[in-house]
This record gives C-alpha cells, structure tokens and sequence, in this order.
C-alpha cells in the first residue's frame, strides 16, 4: 500500500478516536476586540477553530483573532430563561389577633402552573390550613417576576374557596344544643417577595402578604325551637411564606 495512503490513514484514526474522547461541551470563543460567539467546537486544529453555533450552522476562525475560549458553563449568565412548567411547595406563617390576643397558625400549600417569557405566572393549588378549624383551600395562583436575573422581585395574588372539616370547638353551643358545623368560605390572599434562581432554574422564594378567609359555620338548635342559623367568621392575618418551586 502506498506510504502516503497509511499515513493519511493513520491521522485519520488517530483524529477520530481524540475527537470521540473529548466531551462536546458548549464553549464560548472571546476574540480580541470582545466580542464572543457561544457554540460547539467541532475542530480544534493549530490554525483555526470551527464552532457549530446553531445546529447544522458551522463557522471557522482564525486563531489569531481569539483572544481564549471558555466553557458556557464558566460564564456567569446575567439572564435565566425560567419559562415553562413549574411545581411550587411552601409552607406559612399566619399572625393576627383574635378575642383571645395574638395568635400563630401554620399553613401549607402546593400548586403547579406555567411561566410564560413575559415572567407572568398562572396556576392552581390547594393546600392545608388550622383557622380553629382545618380548612382545604383551593384556589387560582398567579405570580409576576419583574426581572429575568438570578434574583428577583415578583408580586402573587390567590384567591379561591376554603373547604371546612370540623366543627366550631366552643363549648357553650353544646350547651344550649347547639351544632356549628363549618361549611368553609371565601379565601383572598396577595404579597411580595424575592425569589432566587439557581443555574438548574429551580428556586428558593421568601415573602410577605396579607391573607384573608371567610368561614361559614351552620348552626342546628336542637331545643328552644328547631332551626338553623349561620355563624360567620372572618380572619385577617400577616403571612411569611418560604417556598421552594421546581421546574
């Protein structure tokens, strides 16, 4: 076989089996003046680089116009494209008075939805809450995050229906024969917060609110005449919320 054909044979091989070893990672070419393209490397000889920037869209440059190369991964992104399907866990703290003081409840929610490019949120949950008594609400989630960066501001808005389980925990109404049975009410709740976004687009979110919930309760007199009646109770209260969302 001609010398010229085994050498050429020889190079080939060797080129391939380096080119296969190398992981394709997305680099980025920064050239002398600044400017940077962010693409694939496909040849890295000692002359020039050819990059696939977008698929099938192949460039070739001069080495001596790049200044280095970078890896995408190594370049901090000031902007994270976050769009798309979301889950979001939390979990809250209501604060508020009542004829007995001040007061402390516990409540925790989840909901999934869809982020849209404008950075507007919308989605449903439900969730579990200790107003006196165990409330289920259910409810339409909405959310803005005003910027695209890592850290951002946003402002949400629920509001939907609670479902009551239980009855009004008050001894003086079994006396008279008295049966609060609670039946849930209207659910409000709106705030702000900062959300904070890592590389993988998931995030870490606090913040602050009002919350408002009615719950109905239906009284059933058993003696001094048989009847019903609706006992109405209205809970103002302070949230801080931390929640974790998922995409």
């Amino acid at each position: 076989m001609n010398p010229y054909r085994i050498s050429t044979l020889v190079i080939l091989i060797v080129l391939t089996v380096t080119l296969s070893g190398q992981k394709r990672d997305r680099q980025t070419v920064v050239f002398d003046g600044g400017f940077r393209l962010r693409g694939t490397i496909l040849v890295d000889s000692s002359d020039y680089l050819k990059l696939r920037i977008t698929t099938p869209q192949v460039v070739t440059l001069k080495k001596s116009e790049i200044s280095y190369t970078t890896r995408a991964s190594d370049i901090e992104k000031p902007f994270i494209d976050r769009h798309g399907y979301w889950i979001r866990i939390s979990a809250s703290a209501l604060t508020g008075r009542n004829d007995e003081g001040n007061v402390g409840n516990m409540s925790f929610h989840f909901s999934n939805g869809y982020r849209f490019r404008n950075g507007i949120n919308a989605g449903i949950g439900t969730g579990l809450e200790e107003l006196g008594v165990t409330v289920m609400p259910i409810y339409a989630d909405l959310r803005y995050n005003i910027l695209k960066t890592r850290l951002s501001p946003f402002v949400w808005l629920k509001s939907g229906w609670s479902f009551a389980f239980g009855k009004l925990n008050d001894g003086q109404h079994y006396y008279y024969g008295y049966f609060p049975q609670a039946l849930g009410g209207f659910m409000f709740n709106a705030g702000t917060g900062i959300e904070l976004a890592s590389w993988r687009r998931n995030a870490v979110s606090l913040g602050m609110g009002y919350r408002y919930q009615k719950i109905v309760y239906e009284q059933i007199r058993q003696w001094e005449g048989r009847g019903t009646n609706e006992i109405i109770t209205r809970f103002n209260r302070i949230e801080v919320q931390l929640g974790f969302i998922f995409r």
